[in-house]
């Protein structure tokens, strides 16, 4: 059976105050002209009625228009304030301009903005931080049992909603394909799921047929339609995502250590520690094809990129081999190139929506996250330095047209970033 509560509300808000009158955007929320202090669980009320006014239901997470987006705060990288550029703009407009704007490999402009979270840090590292398909919201979980929601504008990034999970620290959490339901997994043998229009969250009981004690790893296909859970032993599970129950499984030899979708999902990759990667057809479950890593590093993740002409796969000697799409026609591919700036196991790899930049970390020492031009398979010099506050990296993303790039640190914040380059969220 399916079990769980509805949204839990963290017992600090009760503590918490906030004057509604110290910032003009928050005008807006009081009732009366003269009203100014709330608690903070009327706060994330009035919020969330703001929010569903801006975007109703069902188009709840579509920006009402245009909307500027403003910077009053930069790093060591840019310290003057910034206006920021429209992160909205027609669909036809951004298919043009993406097309014409090709990413220079010498640097990469990028403008500090507000915490993602800076209106609810976390209590623990922040182990999840995904975009909302739309771009205009932002979820972060961890290890303090909370999942949060936050409107992302660089500036307020109000947060909407918290969610406790009592009986479950998160290890991962991730958006649908539509937007309208979020799954959380931890080192538990179930895993929950939030509807969020309905603010209802269902527990699962497992997976019929498996014995898996942790579904803490997990992957959501591009199409909607399966969730690949690593289970043990060599075993990837494939989860229907209308039934949440079993449908088949792919059998590696040994472990599982990572795995990427292709972007029709028609094709499953996976990795194990012993250096092999795996093609699987999804609709048959066999598997086409098998090469080796280069140099056999000991992989630790893997990451495709959106218009599958590149592979990474990452080392635990801090190694990010790169490949193009010739790998899938012979069993010992050579590397494009090794990418060694990083000294540490690799925790962290995602490919930005058009397949320029590939951004790399590792949680093993402080300040490991390097950013790869993937045209010319070179790290961009100018970014991060020596002064950008990361901190150790645990997690990070980027925004669904590469706007943002979010990334978590070991000390509850997700630092966001505008990457000036990319005109849209």
């Amino acid at each position: 059976m399916f079990g769980g509560k509805p949204a839990w509300v963290d017992p600090d808000d009760k503590t918490l105050t906030i004057s509604l009158k110290s910032v003009n955007r928050l005008k807006k929320l009081r009732k009366e002209e003269a009203e100014d202090i709330v608690n903070g669980v009327d706060y994330e009320q009035r919020l969330r009625k703001q929010f569903e006014k801006v975007y109703p239901v069902p188009s709840w997470a579509l920006p009402e228009g245009s909307r500027k987006r403003h910077s009053d705060y930069s790093d060591e990288e840019q310290e003057q304030e910034q206006e920021h550029s429209l992160l909205s703009s027609s669909k036809g407009f951004l298919e043009k301009s993406d097309k014409l704007r090709i990413l220079s490999p010498e640097s990469i402009s990028v403008t500090r903005v507000k915490n993602a979270n800076q209106m609810a840090y976390s209590k623990s590292v922040i182990q999840s931080v995904e975009f909302h398909p739309s771009g205009q919201m932002l979820l972060t979980a961890g290890f303090d049992r909370t999942l949060r929601l936050f409107q992302i504008d660089g500036k307020l990034n109000q947060m909407m909603q918290s969610i406790f999970y009592k009986d479950m620290p998160i290890y991962k959490a991730a958006f649908s394909a539509t937007g309208s339901e979020i799954v959380a997994s931890g080192r538990r043998k179930y895993f929950y799921v939030l509807d969020i229009e309905a603010g209802k969250v269902e527990k699962s009981d497992g997976i019929y047929g498996r014995q898996e004690k942790s579904l803490e790893k997990f992957s959501l296909s591009p199409c909607g339609e399966w969730f690949a859970f690593l289970g043990r032993d060599g075993y990837i599970v494939l989860v229907s995502s209308k039934t949440r129950q079993w449908v088949k499984n792919l059998k590696m030899n040994g472990n599982v250590r990572a795995v990427a979708w292709s972007s029709d999902s028609a094709f499953l990759y996976s990795v194990g520690g012993d250096a092999e990667i795996y093609q699987w057809e999804v609709s048959t479950g066999k598997c086409l094809h098998r090469f080796m890593d280069e140099g056999g590093f000991r992989p630790t993740c893997l990451a495709v990129s959106p218009n599958d002409q590149f592979f990474a796969v990452g080392s635990k000697s801090g190694i990010v081999n790169i490949y193009d799409r010739t790998c899938l026609t012979t069993r010992n591919p050579k590397a494009l190139r090794a990418i060694g700036n990083l000294t540490t196991a690799i925790h962290t790899m995602r490919f930005n929506h058009d397949s320029q930049i590939l951004a790399i970390s590792s949680k093993g020492r402080k300040d490991q996250l390097r950013l790869i031009h993937i045209p010319s398979l070179k790290v961009f010099p100018n970014w991060p330095t020596k002064g950008t506050p990361l901190s150790y990296v645990s997690s990070l993303t980027f925004s669904p047209r590469s706007g943002y790039l979010a990334i978590g640190n070991d000390k509850g914040k997700v630092l966001l970033y505008r990457l000036n380059h990319y005109p849209s969220a």
